[in-house]
């Protein structure tokens, strides 16, 4: 089985396990990825290699869910994925589509304001329900992925299954994190100030003027981990 790994630590001790294993080390298709590390490391190891199948092994960092293990028990998983004795597990993804342009969150999407200093008016329309003249730093989209990251900082709690949104420092309005249907259709129009439509922790991002919209779905692509 080919497997590719991506890693900020040393790489030289996981190719010896993984060769040890009868697993083959690729850059290019891999039939599985080992994403060796902390949270950042999954998210980056989902863009490199979209959807296909992550071994998540944790170094020295909090274990979220079940299809997450500790760096402790990789040669223990190691030997089940080489028997054949696992299972995949599919996270939904969101993406923005603005100006003919997408881009993809396995957490979430964020419109933010540019400026620090300077709050955004916007609006948001989700199932027909509108949000008008909100003012603040901007709205988080999460997946249920992505609800124990920087959605849960805003107020928003864990969920399972559908698309969170929470406001981000709203100024004079009190409105609660929520979660619709992962097949609602969310639109974000700037009303005045200059945003930026975010991804996980991806350095690619659009800038947003007033006047203009953002839509915000569910992909069609989902992320897909190993389950032992």
């Amino acid at each position: 089985m080919k497997v590719a790994i991506v890693s900020k630590y040393d790489k030289r001790k996981l190719k010896k396990i993984l060769k040890n294993f009868g697993f083959k080390i690729v850059r290019k298709n891999p039939e599985i990825v080992l994403s060796f590390g902390g949270d950042g490391t999954i998210l980056y190891s989902e863009r490199k290699y979209p959807s296909v199948p992550k071994l998540v092994i944790k170094y020295d960092s909090k274990i979220w869910r079940n299809y997450e293990y500790s760096s402790k028990n990789l040669e223990k998983i190691l030997k089940k994925i080489s028997e054949g004795k696992f299972k995949i597990h599919e996270e939904i993804k969101v993406e923005a589509r603005f100006k003919g342009k997408k881009i993809l969150g396995l957490n979430e999407i964020q419109v933010h304001n540019k400026i620090p200093t300077k709050a955004l008016k916007f609006s948001l329309v989700v199932n027909r329900k509108k949000f008008k003249g909100l003012v603040g730093d901007g709205v988080i989209i999460s997946t249920p992925f992505g609800s124990t990251a920087y959605y849960s900082s805003t107020g928003g709690k864990p969920f399972k299954k559908g698309i969170g949104i929470s406001f981000n420092n709203l100024f004079g309005k009190k409105i609660k994190s929520f979660v619709v249907s992962e097949n609602s259709k969310i639109k974000v129009k700037i009303e005045k100030g200059i945003g930026l439509i975010l991804a996980d922790n991806f350095e690619k991002y659009f800038q947003i003027k007033e006047g203009e919209e953002v839509l915000v779905k569910k992909s069609k692509e989902n992320a897909r981990f190993i389950f032992v």
